[in-house]
């Protein structure tokens, strides 16, 4: 199944969760333009490394949603999507590294006693409480984006079964005469489904609604 036939070509903006990983990228930079100092010491240049790898995956998360929403097929929508879960898996254990206190002594302050890292843990990242340490905010951003980018990627994944299975009882009819576009059509009826102008199968109901919407 197609993507790439969009009638907005910055469709992806209205996505949920390209909105939270803008948002998280922002926070990502205004944290790391905090850290300690720079100075030629190996600490400081260790601050420096970590700072510019959180910005990268931050920036990571985002650019793959974008660039998989862009990409040819179903199937490498997902496979970006993956990635932006491997970027967001990786800032998440670089906040829990900082809230343990792993670079306490280079001058950045983890987050010891109530906000050490089993009680982050249990917190909720909805509501997100701003009255809670930026890079506590930061870590539960990156919760919240991972389960985000797991339902979409889920939801790709169940279409791309759901397209797998019409298309073969479409084909395999034996019936040569026949269009094999003729039979798609039919078995995508059947399935209770229609395929919208940009080559997604929806629901019927919902299809019908999302015609009414663009008239």
């Amino acid at each position: 199944m197609t993507t790439t036939q969009h009638s907005n070509p910055y469709g992806y903006r209205e996505l949920l969760v390209y909105k939270k990983a803008e948002e998280m990228q922002s926070v990502c930079a205004h944290l790391t333009s905090h850290f300690p100092p720079f100075s030629h010491s190996s600490r400081s240049k260790t601050l420096l490394a970590l700072a510019d790898q959180m910005d990268r995956s931050a920036r990571s998360v985002k650019q793959n949603v974008v660039e998989g929403w862009k990409r040819n097929s179903t199937k490498e929508y997902c496979e970006f999507l993956g990635f932006s879960l491997g970027a967001n898996a990786e800032l998440e254990e670089d906040c829990n590294d900082i809230i343990k206190g792993v670079y306490q002594e280079m001058g950045l302050k983890g987050e010891k006693g109530e906000m050490g890292l089993e009680a982050v843990e249990r917190l909720p990242f909805y509501p997100l409480d701003s009255r809670l340490p930026p890079v506590v905010q930061l870590k539960l951003r990156c919760k919240e984006l991972n389960m985000l980018l797991q339902k979409l990627q889920n939801s790709l994944e169940k279409k791309m079964r759901e397209g797998s299975g019409i298309l073969k009882s479409a084909w395999g009819t034996g019936e040569r005469g026949k269009k094999g576009e003729e039979w798609l059509e039919k078995a995508i009826s059947e399935q209770g489904l229609v395929r919208m102008p940009d080559g997604k199968l929806m629901k019927r109901e919902k299809g019908e609604k999302e015609d009414k919407k663009n008239v």
